[in-house]
């Protein structure tokens, strides 16, 4: 498949792996039994310690797999598939996601042919009980608090869940991809409104569902070290899109709202023990507000849009491609 020609390809389904194997191979399955659209898939995988890669290796399908040397979060190895890709539209995937029906990918072509001033859409995305998971947001995270006004860009949606998106190649393009910045969280938001001051909409089709099994690289780990490395892309999108007085604000709001319910949780655990929810709040509001801390702390001077001295960016990561055709 990776000999097609470029724009032979309908779609290029783009999918980052990090220590993925108990579900790459689902997500892979509900792709290939994909019908009437022409596809190729591409998998990055970010320094998986598990056995992704051999998974993925391990498949009797045409899959383009890219092999960092480092995790360089999600965002670049989107962009890093987006590189090696040929299709028309992309479908942003994440590994413990997995498209319900087998015409899903056809659907979502045509429904993008049909409504021309979309140029990303999102998909309804369920946990694996049912529930819809996160569904399309008319507004930025605490917009409502910051001096500023998104009220003159088009459409009604202002971003969509990043576990299933579905974007024209030109749109990605024009905007230059995920900005690099951004390691772990908000992205997807900061995409989607980059995409929206270009002039195109953010569509959301809840016809075509993506089952979401939700953190799976994650199970297991102190909740401090997620969330640690999760809540610097929410302090970097604020400080990109709103006044720098409003991004310190909001920052300095999360500290203090989690050193506080840091040591009431921490409070509860003498109680409850080391293996209950009161232990993982605790590790969880401990991560937030030593993000926060340092983040503050390497903006006291600047809070300038390009500034990402607080961010884990990663490097490059060396990158091997292997087809596996």
């Amino acid at each position: 498949m990776s000999s097609v020609a470029y724009m032979d390809i309908d779609v290029s389904i783009i999918v980052v792996t990090y220590n993925s194997a108990p579900c790459i191979k689902e997500c892979l399955d509900s792709v290939l039994m994909q019908q009437g659209a022409r596809f190729e898939i591409i998998i990055v995988d970010n320094a998986s310690t598990d056995e992704t890669v051999s998974v993925v290796r391990g498949m009797s399908a045409p899959i383009r797999l890219l092999a960092n040397q480092e995790n360089i979060g999600f965002g670049r190895g989107c962009n890093q598939g987006f590189d090696i890709s040929a299709g028309r539209f992309l479908l942003l995937l994440n590994p413990d996601a997995r498209l319900s029906e087998r015409d899903s990918l056809a659907r979502l072509c045509r429904i993008m042919e049909q409504n021309g001033r979309w140029g990303l859409a999102g998909t309804r995305v369920t946990e694996s009980g049912g529930t819809v998971e996160c569904p399309p947001s008319p507004s930025y995270p605490d917009e409502h608090r910051a001096h500023c006004d998104f009220s003159h860009l088009p459409g009604k949606i202002a971003w969509v869940f990043g576990a299933s998106m579905f974007i024209r190649r030109e749109v990605f393009a024009a905007v230059g991809g995920f900005d690099p910045g951004f390691f772990l969280s908000s992205e997807e938001t900061d995409l989607c409104l980059r995409i929206r001051q270009q002039g195109w909409e953010i569509g959301f089709v809840p016809e075509i569902t993506a089952q979401h099994i939700g953190a799976a690289s994650e199970r297991g780990k102190d909740p401090y070290d997620t969330w640690r490395r999760r809540v610097p892309g929410i302090y970097r999108f604020w400080s990109k899109h709103y006044p720098p007085a409003d991004a310190r604000r909001l920052v300095r709001r999360d500290w203090f709202r989690a050193r506080f319910r840091q040591h009431w949780y921490g409070a509860l655990v003498w109680f409850a023990g080391t293996e209950s929810r009161a232990w993982r709040q605790h590790r969880r509001y401990a991560g937030i507000g030593e993000a926060a801390r340092l983040f503050l702390d390497t903006r006291q001077q600047s809070f300038s849009a390009g500034d990402s001295s607080s961010l884990p960016s990663g490097g490059e990561g060396s990158p091997k491609l292997h087809d596996l055709s």
